[in-house]
């Protein structure tokens, strides 16, 4: 029975090739969304999943104020694993922020990502050796690794079984330094540990009591841990061991609380950082799963609009016996036969060019598609789109009477058409809410570039880690380089800071007191060349202090501090204030604008800047920023290299360069990957909707073809037909747009909320999308409606 329905339903969809084809295209355009979304949704929320106890891992990070941090201090994981014994291991991680790390073997190596970590962090993130066990022996205190592809490039084909370790130079030759590398890193699953160099061994090997850093603090715990009770207790051994100590004695953070952060919420929705990732995420979902509802709710609405020429095939069935169970098996089954077609359609283009869609994915798609993770939700797909595409069609038109079928007209039910009507209306309004998100997203993204930032990072080229071959001092060779830049007729000027706007990092929050007032600032070292470089606007005071001024005030403390710092302290006019911080006296000489060095997404922080390093004297300023005159950024390059090759330390050391204005677009590169997919499912709803609005079109114009016809005997126009046919479209689209407006203007104030500084909703981004949407249904039902309006009445009328 099975093989004779399928054999049956297989000649039905052959003998209507227009049909089918127009169902198989709008059914693939929704399956191809659905793919292309859960890739991106598998891998965003993949990350250390692989790792048999990702449940039981956990971030460490303090609360203050409303705002967060991941950094702690190097006691904080022994102290942890010494005394809690619901911990099994606490481990520490630190990036290397100082630029690149170069690495000297067969071929010199820029290694761009690097980080330390402790022993018991590689145990809790299964950080493995690739070439044996990650310790050999007792004696081995360290077990630094490199990515296979990093050790190919520095190592012999025969050194690469690493059965001892191997003693490279590292950071500069001419220095003498050198690094063992003990094996290649195992590749696993995507983690939030993903370095092309790790150094694995102890902190307090390094600096014993006095590390000056701040780590990020992991630990595992037990399974069953009441994760609240145990954060209290991590709070109570902070309070008391950790957070009087001089190191951290000057951070905001230093009475703040203790907090944990699940491994599950680390990659998308972290505390400290953005949540756009998980937003995203949540929006290609919806956005792939009601594309798929569109394509379904077209597909029924092709079935109805066929159902007229079906009429007699179903009486017949019936009054040869065909129980009503058999049409609809049968119905159904000709439904999934093109629901599995479209599918592995969709799949199958996928999988052949899903290299050309790696730029937008950031990652090999292939590796996904082929997945059985991908494989099973496009079956549960399937499935879902042949239920919810069949059973309303099958069940109406397995329900009529055989009389009415045989002669030939279409009973109140299916001419009411309800449900239809209403599949319509949500395909309607489901466009006009794509287009409308769609300009609401490209008018923040515009606003974001061609805004007033506070500071211009035009024609300024990053050095990264280039401070670290060069004397530091205020009057050491660093200084006399930057001098000696500035002379050239290329460059306009030269600045360094321990922070740089784009790069990411946010600068530390430490504790001031005014006039018996503590607050919070965000400190960024800085030289006499910082504001000029980045043109950040001087509204107060004398920021250009000269470096002569500082090295004849050796024992002041000069401090420039930004509007919002100065609105804070209460002070209309700031200059010559003094304020007390990281156990120096500052006096407040300048007053600049506030500029949003680190993104559009959170609010500028009141920011103190210094020119020593008063706050922290490992807090290096590695980048050098160097300001290129128009058109002349190659000379400027050349100039550098050129003084970069007369440095001893820099022998065979190629320079790491890039771009501020590149660097601080990528950190809008989640919210340029959402429009993107954004404009792409908003095609998908626009030609799905454009389908849609063809294939009912032609069942009206088969619904109403006899009405039609009487009217023109009594002497109806062309015009006036068309108006006929066509005005339940009208009234469904004033309903779609009543029902998408309200939605589109509550959705797009709740993702331009995530913005600290955003666009008012353009007024525009509501009108366009209707008179797109307009323009569409005009395209769409013209064809079928001046074609039944055209159609000789004899033609319909001659069997009445």
């Amino acid at each position: 029975m099975a093989k004779n329905d399928f054999k049956l339903a297989w000649r039905k969809l052959l003998k209507n090739k227009g049909f089918t084809l127009l169902n198989i295209i709008g059914l693939t355009l929704g399956f191809t969304g659905f793919i292309l979304s859960y890739q991106y949704i598998n891998r965003e929320t993949s990350y250390d999943k692989w790792n048999p106890h990702y449940k039981d891992i956990y971030q460490i990070g303090l609360e203050a104020e409303g705002a967060f941090s991941n950094e702690t201090s190097p006691a904080m994981a022994p102290l942890l694993k010494q005394n809690l014994p619901e911990i099994i291991y606490a481990g520490r991680k630190i990036v290397y922020n100082y630029g690149s790390y170069p690495l000297f073997g067969e071929k010199t190596v820029l290694i761009k990502n690097a980080a330390l970590i402790d022993s018991s962090a590689a145990r809790i993130f299964q950080i493995a050796n690739e070439t044996g066990p990650l310790y050999k022996n007792k004696e081995q205190k360290e077990a630094t690794m490199v990515k296979k592809a990093i050790a190919e490039q520095l190592f012999k084909k025969e050194d690469l079984n690493f059965d001892s370790p191997h003693s490279i130079p590292a950071l500069s030759l001419e220095l003498g330094m050198r690094e063992s590398i003990y094996g290649t890193i195992k590749k696993q699953g995507l983690s939030m540990i993903d370095y092309d160099l790790l150094f694995i061994r102890e902190p307090q090997d390094l600096f014993a009591d006095n590390n000056p850093f701040l780590y990020q603090t992991y630990i595992q715990v037990r399974p069953g841990t009441d994760i609240s009770k145990l954060t209290d207790r991590i709070n109570t051994l902070y309070q008391k061991e950790i957070a009087p100590k001089d190191k951290i004695r000057s951070s905001s953070y230093a009475k703040g609380k203790i907090y944990l952060d699940p491994l599950a919420n680390l990659h998308l929705r972290p505390r400290t950082g953005s949540n756009t990732a998980y937003i995203m995420t949540w929006i290609i979902g919806i956005l792939s799963v009601l594309i798929l509802l569109l394509a379904a709710a077209n597909f029924a609405n092709m079935i109805m609009a066929q159902a007229d020429q079906r009429m007699k095939e179903l009486a017949l069935k019936k009054i040869l016996g065909s129980s009503r169970w058999a049409i609809i098996r049968q119905l159904v089954l000709e439904v999934f036969i093109l629901t599995f077609s479209a599918a592995v359609l969709s799949f199958v283009t996928l999988a052949l060019t899903g290299n050309i869609l790696q730029k937008w994915f950031n990652d090999d798609l292939k590796s996904y598609i082929l997945s059985s993770e991908t494989i099973a939700q496009l079956a549960i797909a399937v499935l879902l789109t042949t239920i919810l595409s069949a059973i309303y069609p099958a069940i109406v038109l397995s329900g009529f009477k055989s009389v009415n079928l045989l002669k030939g007209s279409l009973t109140s039910t299916l001419k009411k058409g309800t449900f239809r009507n209403a599949l319509l209306t949500f395909q309607i309004s489901i466009a006009i809410l794509f287009i409308s998100g769609m300009l609401v997203i490209r008018a923040q993204l515009n606003y974001m570039q061609q805004a007033d930032k506070g500071f211009e990072p035009a024609q300024i080229v990053n050095f990264k880690g280039i401070g670290m071959y060069y004397d530091s001092k205020i009057d050491g060779s660093y200084q006399q380089l930057k001098r000696r830049l500035e002379n050239d007729p290329s460059i306009a000027s030269v600045a360094s800071a321990t922070n740089i706007p784009g790069e990411g990092e946010q600068p530390p929050k430490m504790d001031f007191s005014y006039a018996q007032k503590t607050v919070s600032f965000a400190h960024v070292g800085i030289d006499p060349g910082y504001f000029k470089t980045l043109n950040i606007p001087h509204l107060a005071g004398n920021i250009n202090l000269s470096m002569v001024q500082l090295l004849r005030d050796s024992l002041s403390n000069y401090a420039i501090i930004n509007e919002s710092a100065a609105k804070n302290l209460g002070l209309a006019n700031p200059i010559g204030a003094k304020i007390k911080g990281c156990d120096v006296n500052f006096e407040i000489v300048g007053l600049v604008k506030d500029s949003k060095a680190y993104g559009f997404e959170h609010v500028v922080q009141p920011t103190i800047y210094s020119f020593k390093s008063e706050c922290g004297t490992m807090r290096l300023q590695t980048t050098l920023m160097v300001k290129t005159k128009q058109g002349m950024v190659d000379q400027a390059i050349n100039t550098v290299k050129q003084e970069w090759a007369k440095n001893p330390s820099a022998k065979d050391l190629p320079l790491d360069y890039s771009f501020m204005d590149q660097q601080y677009a990528l950190q809008h590169q989640k919210q340029q990957d959402l429009r993107i997919a954004f404009n792409s499912f908003t095609s998908l709803s626009v030609m799905i909707a454009a389908l849609g609005l063809f294939s009912m079109s032609a069942y009206q114009a088969a619904l109403r073809k006899k009405e039609m016809s009487i009217r023109k005997v009594f002497g109806a126009s062309v015009q006036l037909l068309f108006v006929q046919l066509n005005k339940p479209f009208f009234k469904l689209f004033l309903i779609g747009i009543g029902i998408a407006l309200p939605i589109a203007y509550v959705l797009m104030n709740k993702w331009l909320s995530n913005f600290a500084y955003q666009v008012q909703l353009p007024w525009w981004s509501f009108l366009i999308p209707i008179f797109c949407i307009f323009i569409l249904m005009l395209a769409s039902i013209s064809f079928q409606s001046l074609k039944a309006a055209k159609t000789n009445p004899v033609d319909n009328l001659r069997d009445e």
